[in-house]
């Protein structure tokens, strides 16, 4: 006995067959069947980038974080006056009293050199992994007699032996040895200065601070040469603020792969990057950038300022995995 198929059914398998329309229709509904498993794919990339991230920031805070110093500064103390009129009822007149007060001055280096030794390495911790770094940084540089004139301040209302130098730094846990200042003929520790409120000025910097200097130091020569070197654990970065009127930086690593970053670039003519590791050169005069060498009262925040390099872990294998999903429809 001869079956016969339904003719609708036979019209409906021949337009799937030969119908272009048909053939595209059922390419999306597979294309949108399988967009349900690749988006829990990248859910799922997602969820472990974030870990990275987490297990990242977990060992560059147990090493040491980004490096940022700001400094040195030399801290002045001077005295300013008010007047003030009191009624005396007994002799009817008025009885003018004059006020002291302290406030500082902070003043900038006229030439700062900064020599940076930067030994990098990476950290891991099952799949993750951090660019860390051990650096020692060398300073020198001077400044010149200071003199306020131009503020209004005379001199013998300067206290110069009440002077202090000042550095402020990102990372203040990850300094390795004691920070010893030596300024013209004499030496001084710098010690953690925890009863200042400028933080709040200066951009979230913690800060180190000598005791008074020598008088002499700051008053008897119209320059004052200094020197001195901090040793970090770091991560991520290294920068510096140009604080001096002519700020020099050279930095060198075995990382082969930096990323210079902020607002002034390394020299073309010195930067060498290998697969070794790179030496870079910087050079910023006080006329390529919008701050003054002397500040009264508060000193300003001036990270935007910072340059330096970043030392950065190239794709690693949840950014590849990320790039795959995103091109896998």
């Amino acid at each position: 006995m001869e079956i016969v198929e339904p003719q609708n059914k036979n019209k409906f398998g021949n337009w799937l067959k030969t119908s272009i329309t048909a053939r595209m229709l059922m390419v999306g509904f597979l294309t949108l069947v399988l967009l349900i498993p690749l988006s829990f794919i990248e859910d799922l990339i997602k969820e472990r980038s974030f870990r990275q991230q987490d297990v990242v920031n977990e060992i560059n805070q147990k090493w040491g974080n980004e490096v940022l110093v700001y400094g040195p500064i030399l801290k002045l103390p001077y005295k300013t006056y008010s007047v003030t009129s009191k009624y005396n009822e007994k002799t009817k007149d008025y009885i003018k009293e004059t006020k002291t007060h302290i406030n500082y001055a902070y003043i900038f280096p006229e030439k700062l050199e900064s020599d940076l030794d930067v030994n990098s390495k990476t950290l891991k911790r099952g799949n993750y992994e951090s660019a860390v770094f051990t650096t020692k940084m060398n300073f020198s540089g001077n400044y010149i007699k200071p003199n306020l004139d131009s503020k209004g301040i005379k001199d013998e209302d300067i206290i110069w032996d009440k002077a202090t130098i000042l550095i402020k730094t990102s990372n203040l846990k990850g300094i390795k040895d004691e920070v010893l200042l030596k300024l013209n003929n004499d030496s001084y520790i710098f010690e953690t200065n925890f009863n200042d409120n400028s933080k709040t000025h200066s951009g979230n910097l913690d800060e180190l601070e000598t005791g008074y200097i020598n008088k002499d130091d700051v008053t008897k020569s119209e320059l004052i040469n200094f020197n001195f070197s901090i040793t970090f654990n770091g991560s991520k970065l290294i920068q510096l603020i140009p604080t001096g009127k002519t700020t020099t930086m050279k930095m060198e690593s075995n990382w082969a792969d930096p990323s210079f970053i902020g607002n002034f670039l390394p020299n073309d003519e010195t930067k060498k990057i290998t697969e070794d590791g790179f030496i870079a050169e910087w050079k910023i005069l006080h006329i390529n950038r919008p701050f003054s060498q002397h500040y009264l009262n508060k000193i300003p925040n001036l990270n935007e300022f910072a340059f330096g390099t970043k030392f950065i872990v190239m794709v690693d294998e949840f950014q590849k995995s990320e790039c795959s999903a995103k091109y896998a429809f």
